[in-house]
């Protein structure tokens, strides 16, 4: 997909709703799914399924959710390099890459580690170095959302087209990573996979 300016701002809506919620993130999930619509119908369809539950939730429950999803299970945890490398010293230098990398372009983190997926998506939005996003992308999002999914194999992720509760009875959190997988394989151009995760995240690691 050519129009980077719409996938930075698909980047940003994502990251937007995989924070911590502490308002209603409707109009976002409005805004995204009018930008990933015509990119993605599978990331659509799980999006149009999120906003449903954000429709009929308070704050309150938002907030609760969140936590199950992602505080409360380490197969869903937002850090990149916790699913890439485990607590391993790789990890300790990927996040000194990332810190490198951001600061490089004028961003500087604080609040959350350098491989929150949502720091991660903020940091695509404003980097201009297209070869950098096209890496970090395919070496590090891409195959840390596959691992999440389920080992890499599109089949494991769930079919937003079949009708009724997700066989796994997905959390709406786990569903809004899946589409944002979708839109990730719909829309990296020059590669039809990311990377084997055993030679992904080279250049944090080196």
């Amino acid at each position: 997909m050519e129009d980077r300016s719409t996938v930075k701002r698909v980047w940003g809506f994502f990251a937007g709703l995989l924070d911590y919620p502490t308002e209603s993130p409707l109009e976002a999930i409005g805004e995204c799914r009018r930008l990933v619509a015509g990119v993605s119908p599978d990331a659509d369809a799980l999006l149009a399924r999120f906003q449903g539950f954000v429709e009929e939730s308070t704050l309150g429950r938002l907030q609760e959710e969140y936590t199950r999803a992602f505080d409360m299970d380490e197969s869903h945890s937002l850090y990149v390099g916790y699913h890439l490398l485990g607590e391993s010293y790789k990890r300790s230098a990927m996040l000194l890459e990332f810190m490198e990398r951001y600061r490089a372009h004028g961003v500087e983190v604080a609040g959350e580690l350098a491989d929150h997926l949502p720091v991660v998506l903020r940091f695509l939005t404003v980097c201009d170095d297209r070869d950098l996003v096209d890496e970090i992308i395919c070496d590090a999002v891409w195959p840390s959302l596959e691992m999440i999914s389920g080992d890499g194999d599109e089949t494991d992720a769930p079919d937003p087209e079949e009708e009724g509760p997700p066989v796994a009875a997905a959390l709406p959190y786990h569903e809004l990573l899946d589409s944002l997988l979708f839109f990730v394989r719909a829309s990296t151009s020059g590669s039809t996979q990311p990377l084997a995760v055993t030679s992904a995240v080279g250049w944090p690691t080196t």
